[in-house]
């Protein structure tokens, strides 16, 4: 007789429980949505936050933690501030792509949260599993960090790889949120009283044209140089009046097109080789000679590959080709602190600099700073990773 009210009670439990599904799920996007007026309105602090977190690099997680959560509040002030002044070249490129081409899009982010996170994920796959284990994790991330640029590289149409998802901070507006906006009783949001003077004195130091009545911005008098820089600003130069496909060149022969994928399995190739050796040699050579003399090979096909190919060679080149490139240059200074180049030479180097600072006032913060590192150089390989 017992299991008729029984029955009747879990009903009732039941159908309580159901009721509240719906509002337990709706919770995480009430949060996010109140994060996300929580970055609006408060723009600029949050930007001053993220740039004091990020110089943190001394710890790991926050510093990765920092770097994806900006990347997640740029996107989000992307859609609510639109920037009033042209984005750079190269963020011009690659939106054009993020917009055209989803498969393009979803690589880039991947590329980029695997590059902000994966020195964290080594250290926990090393203290989890051992150096087994992390080299396992270094050869996967290596390797789909290569299908991502190789996608990238055949949705652009066989464009150099330019690594980026168009995510540009935008230049905060000073009549936005954080800048001394309130809010009235129709929810709208009206400027403060200081904000509207600011306005008023700026447009009273605009000259208005008699015949049409547009105005025109005072020039700065303080010196010469920034008078030179204020005009140099207004200059349009041949990248801004490209079309952004056209921001970089299009690589038509095998030659080039082997500079570029040699370029991105370089990796790949020295990861794998550095997995077999497995600690047990470290002072090997022949990883890093391997490694090195593909990316240098790369580098001298993509040469003459524009000397040949590139009307203008070297000087016909666009601002966001010679940037890549640049940056590529940059990377090849990171060998000296990699494989068997660091176990030999950069190793003894910096022990000699620390040891030579250790005991001295306030040197001795540097070169324990410098020992810390150092320990990442030597442990880590991704601490060195340039791609």
């Amino acid at each position: 007789m017992a299991i008729g009210p029984s029955t009747g009670t879990m009903t009732g439990l039941y159908k309580q429980a159901q009721s509240r599904i719906p509002a337990t799920i709706s919770l995480p996007s009430h949060w996010l949505k109140a994060y996300e007026e929580f970055v609006t309105r408060n723009a600029s602090s949050v930007s001053q936050i993220e740039s004091a977190l990020r110089s943190l690099t001394y710890i790991i997680p926050v510093h990765t933690s920092t770097l994806l959560l900006s990347l997640y509040n740029t996107s989000l002030l992307r859609r609510h501030f639109p920037s009033p002044f042209p984005p750079s070249p190269q963020t011009r490129y690659t939106s054009f792509y993020t917009a055209r081409s989803r498969l393009y899009s979803h690589s880039a982010i991947l590329l980029q949260t695997i590059q902000y996170t994966e020195l964290l994920c080594e250290m926990f796959f090393k203290r989890r599993g051992g150096d087994k284990a992390r080299w396992r994790l270094v050869v996967v991330l290596e390797v789909i960090k290569a299908v991502c640029r190789t996608v990238m590289f055949w949705v652009t149409g066989r464009r150099m790889v330019v690594e980026g998802v168009g995510a540009e901070r935008p230049n905060i507006p000073a009549t936005s949120p954080s800048a001394g906006e309130t809010e009235g009783e129709d929810g709208a949001l009206s400027n403060g009283p200081d904000e509207e003077t600011r306005v008023q004195d700026e447009r009273s130091n605009e000259w208005p044209m008699p015949r049409t009545g547009m105005t025109l911005p005072i020039l700065p008098t303080t010196t010469s140089e920034s008078i030179t820089s204020f005009l140099s600003s207004r200059v349009i130069s041949a990248d801004d009046i490209k079309a952004a496909h056209h921001l970089v060149r299009r690589i038509s022969n095998l030659q080039g097109q082997a500079a570029e994928i040699m370029w991105i399995l370089r990796p790949v190739v020295y990861a794998i080789a550095m997995q077999r050796l497995q600690g047990r040699n470290r002072k090997d050579w022949r990883p890093w000679l391997l490694g090195l003399g593909m990316e240098l090979a790369a580098r001298e096909l993509g040469k003459k590959e524009v000397r040949e190919r590139r009307v203008g060679g070297w000087r016909g080149m666009t601002g966001v080709e010679k940037e890549e490139l640049k940056r590529r240059s940059w990377g090849l200074a990171w060998w000296g602190m990699r494989g068997a180049f660091y176990e030999n030479v950069t190793k003894g180097w910096i022990q000699s600099f620390t040891g030579k600072l250790s005991g001295k006032p306030l040197l001795d913060i540097v070169g324990g700073i410098v020992e810390d590192y150092d320990y990442l150089w030597d442990e880590y390989y991704f601490s060195t990773s340039t791609m």
